[in-house]
Formats: C-alpha cells, sequence, structure tokens
C-alpha cells in the first residue's frame, strides 16, 4: 500500500532568480519570538505582490509562522483537551452535593486538594450519610493528577520529555478511575477529533517545504514581520554576506496553497461592526480635531 502523504507537497523549488513574493517560505537562521522551538518552524510571506511590486511594503515583509504538527499538538491540542477533563471532574464533584452547597463545598474541596491535604481529610466535606465516597476521591485524584501535569508539561524541554509525562498521566487515571477503555486510547480518540477540525485560525500542510515532511499547521493569526533585505534569496547571498541574513528562501507555496493561507488569513480577521457608542465618539472626536485645525 502506497502512503500518499509521503510524496505529497504543497510547493514548489527552482525559484532561481525570481524576487520574493507571496507564498514563498522561508527557513530561520537565527532565533525568532514563537510560541515553539525556532529550528523547527518555517514561515510563509503574506504580503500582497503588488506591495512587493511597487514597493509598498517599505522594505518590511509580513508572514506567519508555520510550525510541526507534533509542536501544534503538544501546545495547543492537549492543554485544551486537559483543561476540558479539569471542568467535567470540577463538574462530576459539584453534583455529589446538594445544590444549596455544592458551590462552596466543591470550592473548599479543590483548595484543600491544591493545599495538599490528605483525602481522608477532604472526604468529611461529604455528608455523612453519603454513599459517594469512592467516587469523590476518584475525582479528586482524577483534578490532582490534571492538575500536576498541566504543571510538569510546561516544563517538557523536548518531545520525547512531554510524551514520556503524557504516557504516565494515562497510566495514573487508569489507577485512580479504573475505566472501561484505557485512558490512553480514550486521549487518543480526543487528539484524533480535535486534527479532524482545525481552528478557524490555522491551516495543516502535509510538507511546505524540502527538508520539513511529517506534518505542519499554518499559525494564520501570528503575524510577524522581517526586513527583506535580510532574507537570502539564494546562496550565493549568504556567502557574500555571512552573518547578515535573518531567514532564507528554500521553497514557494502552489499557486492553490499559497492563496488558501491569505484567504483564510482574511476570513480570520473580517471586519466586525462596532456599537454605536464608538461611531459617536470617533466622529466627535475628528470634528473637534478638525475644527482645531489653523486656529
Amino acid at each position: 500500500m502506497i502512503d500518499a502523504t509521503a510524496s505529497f507537497r504543497e510547493y514548489e523549488t527552482g525559484l532561481g532568480e525570481q524576487p520574493l513574493r507571496q507564498g514563498d517560505v522561508l527557513e530561520f537562521l537565527h532565533e525568532e519570538e514563537f510560541p515553539t522551538g525556532w529550528r523547527d518552524t518555517i514561515a510563509i510571506v503574506v504580503t500582497a505582490n503588488c506591495d512587493l511590486s511597487f514597493g509598498k511594503h517599505w522594505g518590511t515583509i509580513t508572514y506567519v509562522p508555520v510550525i510541526p504538527l507534533d509542536t501544534f499538538v503538544q501546545q495547543f491540542t492537549i492543554p485544551k483537551i486537559i483543561a476540558t477533563e479539569c471542568a467535567n471532574s470540577e463538574k462530576a464533584l459539584r453534583s455529589l452535593f446538594t445544590e444549596g452547597i455544592a458551590l462552596d463545598s466543591t470550592e473548599r474541596a479543590l483548595e484543600m486538594l491544591q493545599l495538599g491535604y490528605p483525602m481522608e481529610e477532604i472526604s468529611v466535606l461529604l455528608p455523612a450519610d453519603s454513599k459517594e465516597g469512592p467516587r469523590f476521591e476518584s475525582e479528586l485524584q482524577t483534578l490532582g493528577l490534571y492538575w500536576a501535569a498541566q504543571a510538569e508539561l510546561k516544563q517538557c524541554t523536548d518531545s520525547k520529555q512531554f510524551w514520556d509525562r503524557i504516557e504516565k498521566l494515562t497510566i495514573d487515571l487508569d489507577k485512580a478511575r479504573k475505566p472501561r477503555k484505557a485512558s490512553r486510547e480514550t486521549l487518543r480518540k480526543e487528539i484524533r477529533n480535535k486534527l479532524k477540525s482545525f481552528p478557524g485560525d490555522s491551516l495543516y500542510l502535509s510538507q511546505p517545504g524540502p527538508g520539513h515532511a511529517g506534518g505542519y499547521v499554518v499559525m494564520l493569526r501570528l503575524i510577524r514581520s522581517i526586513e527583506d533585505s535580510t532574507v537570502s534569496l539564494r546562496p550565493a547571498d549568504e556567502y557574500h554576506s555571512p552573518g547578515h541574513h535573518r531567514a532564507r528562501r528554500i521553497a514557494r507555496l502552489k499557486t492553490l496553497y499559497c492563496h488558501r493561507v491569505v484567504q483564510q488569513m482574511a476570513q480570520v480577521f473580517t471586519d466586525i461592526g462596532l456599537p454605536k457608542d464608538y461611531e459617536h465618539s470617533r466622529d466627535s472626536h475628528l470634528d473637534k480635531y478638525a475644527e482645531s485645525w489653523g486656529n
């Protein structure tokens, strides 16, 4: 069976002496400001071709970063899943109390959990005649595991360390909850469901540039800029001006994918209506400004 993703790519090469254009794929030579490790991040130029052709960009081009899929999952998908599970556990805890005391008792239980109280002391918050003791402890333990994982995942410095911590989390969850289906498989299903529908401010690309296969995600909301003079368009540029460049062009997206990136980015930032109070305030300030000119 042939792996369709192995040879599929959204870019073209052989740009030669072509000038910088929208859709050009850049590879960074120095550390940049991103939510991820810069060496794995590339970028796509989104400055309009007409601005580049007529010099209306004033020597500064805009781009959006493109990060590896694995990094996207670690930094954006997994945290959302864990946050949802935390909310579910809190809701389950609240359901164990009568409506009148649910909020106060749940908040107190969470506070005691955070302060490191032993489970037997927290359990006294339940009514004496309650039969929900085992479930109460299970949900509290689950919440504690998620809290600890959230803090520790932020300290992970590489992919292996991150996924090792996730593996430990799933094992600990199985011990605390004894679910019918292994927590590992449940998490895998959640990740798969999330990746079937990417957020509107991101776009998946299988292979946006040479040496960058395995799946990447375009972060359409993270618009950045770079001086065009610091972008190397051909190897000779770096040879003649060593240390001068911040990035090099490695490819250009095919027209279809270039248009899709720009189109979807435009949708993210489509204008929305502003309240009438804003319009009245704006008009008043502009009128006063115009009247004051020349006085």
